[in-house]
């Protein structure tokens, strides 16, 4: 005889991420922290790379979720220093880029980066969703 599991009990299950996102603007901080409410997640929220290595030096985190076009530093390069800090706290997080404009070498970019995927800034982020389950939900549980 096969014992099902309810639906509920395989949620129960699932790991919850420790999210860090990176972005200097508030009305993208809200629009992305408004879409990941429903995935029952921790998320730090902060604007600046200082501040980011700072809490990747507190904080391990599965999944980082970095504006590629910040400010001051470029994000490309913030993503590859993240990772490293990530590394030697121990934890070997996800990342996932956030850009406004699609590019052809972006993918390029990308690799180089050690970014784990990214998403075309827009005001749904469905698909930012299915890379967090793909990258993160799969891969960890």
């Amino acid at each position: 005889m096969i014992l099902e599991k309810s639906i509920y009990a395989i949620l129960d299950d699932i790991k919850e991420l420790n999210i860090l996102l990176i972005d200097d603007d508030m009305a993208s901080q809200f629009v992305i922290a408004r879409c990941l409410e429903n995935l029952g997640n921790d998320l730090d929220i902060c604007s600046t790379p200082e501040d980011a290595i700072k809490r990747i030096s507190h904080h391990k985190y599965d999944l980082i979720i970095v504006d590629l076009n910040l400010p001051v530093v470029n994000g490309f390069e913030l993503s590859k220093a993240l990772k490293n800090a990530g590394r030697i706290m121990g934890s070997n997080p996800k990342i996932i880029g956030i850009t406004g404009l699609d590019h052809p070498l972006l993918q390029t970019l990308i690799t180089y980066s050690d970014i784990d995927d990214y998403v075309i800034r827009t005001s749904d982020y469905l698909d930012l969703k299915k890379k967090i389950v793909s990258h993160c939900y799969l891969h960890l549980n």
